[in-house]
C-alpha cells in the first residue's frame, strides 16, 4: 500500500516461516530440558547463592507436578503465583505449565486491594506465595474473595496452609504434558493496564508463546542476568528463552540497587542482559558505575520503553565503554515483540525492523488515514498470534480492534525509508514509573472517594530518573491540605503508584466533550510553568516522606533533579 507519491504506508517483517500449531509447547520445553546436561547450572538465586542444576530442576519440576494433581491441577486451571523471582516461584510455574494450567503472575507489591481485584478477575483454584509479608498481603486479598483458592507456601514461616515442601512427590519417569487444542490453550494470562482504566487481564495462548519464544534455539553457553519479574512479559520471555537454549539463569529475587546488578554482572560473568531504559538510566548517573567489570557482557537488550539516540550512545560510552550494544525492542503484553534491532540492524533510538509476519502502519491523529515514512501518528499493528483477548472483558478486547483488525496499541510514533520503527511518546494516558504501569483512573477513582475532592484530573510528569512521576489536579469542595491527600492515596495503594509528582489545587478541570478530563492539556500546561519556575516543589519532599514510610525510598536523585517547579 502506498500513497500518491510512492512512498509505502503499511510496512511488514519478513515472512513467518511456518510452524505446527498443534505443537505441544509444553511438551517441547520438557523434551529440550532432558537432553540438558544434568550437570549443567540452571538457575542461580543471587540473593542467596543457591544453584540448581537442569538435572535437579527437571526433578523438582517433575515432583510438583505430581503434587499438583494430587490437588487436582490439569488442563484448563488457573494458578495465581504472587512471587518475585525465586526458585520455589519457578518451579511451581512451570510444574503448573507442564500440566496444562493457566499461569496467572501476580506482582506481590501490590496492595491486597488490589490483590484481591486481581484475583477475583481469573477465579484461580491455586495460589502460590512466599511467607512474610507477601503471605500477610495475600491473606488479606484472600479474605476479600467470593470463592476459596487453595493457598501453598514456601518458605519456613510457620503457617496453616499447605507448603510447598508437601508438594514434592515421587516423580513418574513417563509423564509428558498434553494438550486437547495447543493452537488455543491459554498458557499464561498476564496483567496490564491496556490503553485505560483498570487492569486488564490478557490471555496468551501457546501459538503466541512459540511467536514469543522463537522456540528452535541453538543450544549455547551463555549466562543470563534475570531482572525482570515473571509478571511482566519480559520476565517470562527472559526465563524460557534460558530454558530451551540450555543457559545458565542468574537471577534476583526482587528490586535491587545498581551496585547489586554490577556485582552480580562482574562476580557471574554474565554475557545477556535484559532491562528497562530506567535501570540503565540508574546506572549512569550511579557513584559505582565505573567499579566494576562488565565486560562479560556481549548484548545487552532494552524493552518497556524506547531510548533516544542521544541517550543510548551515551549509556554505551560511560556505562559499557562502547564494547557492548544496547539493542531495542518494542512491544507490549497484548501483541508481543513487534520489532527488534540486532547487530546487522541497528540504529541507535530506534527499536529496530519489524520480525516475521508482523505488520505496522503508523495513522493520523487528525482523520484516521496511514501516514508516510518520517510522520508521527499511532502505531498500529497486525499479527499472526496477538492475544485472545482481555479475560472476561470482551467490549475492551473490541475497542483495540479496528474494522480491519489492526490493534491500535495508543503509543505514537514513526518508521524511516529503511522501515526501522521509532517510538517517540504514549498516546494512552498511562503514566510509566520505572517499569511500572500506572492507570490515572485508578488514582483519580481513590482521590474522589475523599470528601473534600470535588473533581480530579491525574497525569505523569517527566521526571529524569525515574519515567514518570504521577500528580495530581484536584478541585476541592472544602479546605483541605495537600498533605492529608497525600497521606489518603498513599494508605490506598501500593508504593509505585504514589502521587510522587504531588497536588495542585485548581478551581476547575477542563473536560473534554465526552467527560474525559484533559489531561494531555494540562500536562503541557504545566510542563511551560515548570520552565520558568523557580524553588523545589513541597509536594517532593511530601511525597518522598511517604515513600520512606512505605520503605521505598525513591533515589537521591529525585533531590538532584534540574527540574524545578512553582509550588502550589
Amino acid at each position: 500500500m502506498t500513497d500518491e507519491e510512492g512512498n509505502q504506508l503499511i510496512i511488514s517483517g519478513p515472512p513467518q516461516a511456518p510452524f505446527d500449531t498443534n505443537i505441544c509447547l509444553q511438551e517441547l520445553l520438557l523434551t529440550t530440558l532432558r537432553k540438558h546436561n544434568v550437570k549443567s547450572i540452571a538457575q542461580v538465586e543471587v540473593e542467596t547463592s543457591r544453584e540448581l542444576t537442569y538435572g535437579h530442576l527437571i526433578r523438582e519440576c517433575l515432583s510438583v507436578v505430581q503434587g499438583l494433581k494430587a490437588e487436582g491441577v490439569g488442563e484448563g486451571t488457573v494458578m495465581a503465583v504472587i512471587s518475585f523471582n525465586s526458585q520455589e516461584a519457578h518451579v511451581i510455574t512451570l510444574a503448573g505449565f507442564f500440566l496444562g494450567a493457566t499461569m496467572t503472575p501476580i506482582d506481590p507489591s501490590l496492595t491486597p486491594d488490589e490483590i484481591s481485584y486481581l484475583l477475583e478477575m481469573v477465579n484461580p483454584m491455586i495460589v502460590y506465595t512466599e511467607g512474610g509479608k507477601t503471605l500477610r498481603k495475600t491473606e488479606a486479598a484472600l479474605a476479600n474473595l467470593s470463592f476459596e483458592p487453595l493457598l501453598i507456601v514456601s518458605g519456613k514461616q510457620k503457617h496453616p496452609y499447605t507448603s510447598f515442601q508437601a508438594l514434592l512427590q515421587p516423580t513418574d519417569p513417563e509423564f509428558r504434558p498434553t494438550i486437547n487444542d495447543p493452537e488455543e490453550h491459554i498458557s499464561f494470562i498476564l496483567f496490564t493496564s491496556g490503553t485505560t482504566g483498570l487492569p486488564k487481564g490478557v490471555q496468551l495462548t501457546n501459538s503466541y508463546l512459540i511467536n514469543l519464544l522463537n522456540a528452535a534455539h541453538n543450544k549455547m553457553e551463555l549466562t543470563s542476568l534475570l531482572t525482570s519479574p515473571l509478571f511482566w512479559l519480559t520476565g517470562v520471555k527472559i526465563l524460557f528463552t534460558g530454558l530451551f537454549g540450555g543457559w545458565k539463569m542468574v537471577f534476583v529475587r526482587g528490586p535491587v540497587k545498581e551496585n547489586v546488578v554490577l556485582s552480580t554482572i562482574q562476580n557471574y560473568k554474565v554475557n545477556v542482559w535484559s532491562t528497562s531504559p530506567t535501570a540503565l538510566q540508574g546506572i549512569l548517573v550511579s557513584p559505582y558505575k565505573n567499579a566494576y567489570d562488565l565486560s562479560s557482557l556481549m548484548i545487552v537488550y532494552v524493552a518497556g520503553a524506547c531510548l533516544g539516540a542521544d541517550s543510548t550512545l551515551k549509556m554505551q560510552k560511560e556505562i559499557f565503554r562502547n564494547r557492548t550494544p544496547i539493542l531495542q525492542a518494542y512491544g507490549m503484553t497484548e501483541i508481543g515483540i513487534v520489532s527488534v534491532t540486532t547487530l546487522s540492524y541497528n540504529k541507535p533510538g530506534s527499536c529496530g525492523i519489524l520480525r516475521p509476519g508482523y505488520s505496522c502502519k503508523i495513522e493520523s491523529l487528525e482523520n484516521g488515514e496511514p501516514l508516510g515514512p518520517e510522520m508521527q501518528g499511532e502505531i498500529c499493528i497486525k499479527g499472526p498470534y496477538l492475544m485472545k483477548g482481555y479475560i472476561n472483558n470482551p467490549e475492551a478486547t473490541a475497542a483495540v480492534y479496528d474494522e480491519d483488525d489492526w490493534f491500535h496499541t495508543g503509543d505514537i510514533g514513526y518508521y524511516d525509508e529503511d522501515c526501522f520503527l521509532y517510538v517517540v511518546d504514549r498516546l494512552k494516558d498511562l503514566i510509566k514509573y520505572k517499569s511500572y504501569q500506572i492507570a490515572p483512573t485508578e488514582l483519580e477513582n481513590v482521590l474522589k472517594t475523599h470528601p473534600a475532592v470535588g473533581d480530579v484530573a491525574v497525569f505523569g510528569m517527566p521526571h529524569p530518573i525515574d519515567g514518570d512521576h504521577a500528580i495530581a489536579f484536584v478541585a476541592a469542595v472544602r479546605t483541605v491540605s495537600e498533605t492529608e491527600l497525600l497521606e489518603f492515596v498513599a494508605e490506598r495503594v501500593s508504593p509505585n503508584k504514589q502521587l510522587r509528582g504531588g497536588i495542585r489545587f485548581v478551581e476547575f478541570i477542563p473536560h473534554t466533550a465526552t467527560g474525559k478530563p484533559k489531561r494531555r492539556a494540562l500536562r503541557a500546561q504545566l510542563i511551560a510553568e515548570m520552565q520558568n519556575s523557580k524553588g523545589t516543589p513541597r509536594s517532593w519532599k511530601m511525597a518522598q516522606k511517604l515513600a520512606i514510610r512505605a520503605k521505598k525510598k525513591p533515589p537521591n536523585e529525585l533531590l538532584q533533579s534540574h527540574v524545578k517547579w512553582r509550588s502550589s
